[in-house]
């Protein structure tokens, strides 16, 4: 069973591995020989940025900058299983970076890091969502609208050591104003730079930074669409 408590003790427990997981989807980990318990860490993925606001009235168009996404939340969780054996598996899912919206159209959120369950021979032996979801969540996509909104920093949830919410995006809105600027990954990646009259929008770095949101300067598409964010990730440190 996941997150069962063990009876104290003097021994001192040595690292067996690191296993870096930064594919999308469902991933799963498995289970080395002699391992006692593990330190996990998620990142959820950061939100795309919002492409630019233009809006007409009559033969003039008003153009607004966008907002960037928010970048994705992290979490960290130890965790200790009865009757582990090698070869059981963790599952996860990692979530994909939000993308970048275009003309009039917003960024979309980023997906959400979860720890799913712990499986033998793929049958279930503990489903996490019964013990309340341990996971990273994405940040919210940068908004293309006419007044400047933040898009918030995802939120993690449920980690026995830590838990921490991804950055805010920087608002848009403004009439000719340079885009808004990715929030960054909670412990991670940095979000990418808003549009402007000579550069383009930045994706976010990974993991989980929030990408940039287009500008209101009536530039070309690559500075006036929102960039997308970038993907979780999944940290297994493994002790034994």
């Amino acid at each position: 069973m996941i997150g069962t408590s063990r009876s104290s003790s003097t021994r001192e427990y040595q690292s067996l591995g690191t296993t870096t997981i930064t594919s999308t989807g469902s991933q799963a980990y498995t289970v080395p020989a002699g391992m006692v318990y593990a330190e996990i860490e998620m990142w959820g993925s950061g939100g795309g940025g919002g492409g630019r606001k233009s809006v007409s009235s009559g033969r003039d168009i008003t153009l607004y900058s966008a907002g960037g996404g928010g970048g994705g939340g992290y979490s960290k969780h130890k965790i200790r299983i009865v009757n582990l054996r090698e070869g059981d598996v963790l599952n996860f899912s990692i979530g994909a970076g939000g993308g970048g919206g275009g003309n009039d159209i917003s960024g979309s959120a980023g997906g959400n890091t979860t720890l799913v369950s712990h499986t033998r021979s793929a049958v279930v032996i503990t489903d996490t969502s019964t013990l309340g979801n341990v996971a990273a969540n994405g940040g919210v996509g940068g908004v293309s609208s006419t007044f400047g909104s933040n898009a918030g920093g995802g939120v993690a949830s449920n980690g026995n050591i830590t838990n921490t919410q991804g950055t805010a995006g920087g608002a848009g809105g403004g009439v000719g104003a340079d885009g808004g600027n990715g929030g960054g990954g909670a412990n991670g990646g940095a979000g990418g730079a808003g549009g402007t009259v000579s550069t383009s929008t930045e994706s976010g770095a990974a993991p989980a930074g929030g990408g940039g949101g287009g500008n209101g300067l009536g530039s070309t598409v690559d500075k006036t669409n929102g960039a997308a964010g970038a993907n979780g990730k999944v940290i297994v440190k493994a002790y034994g």
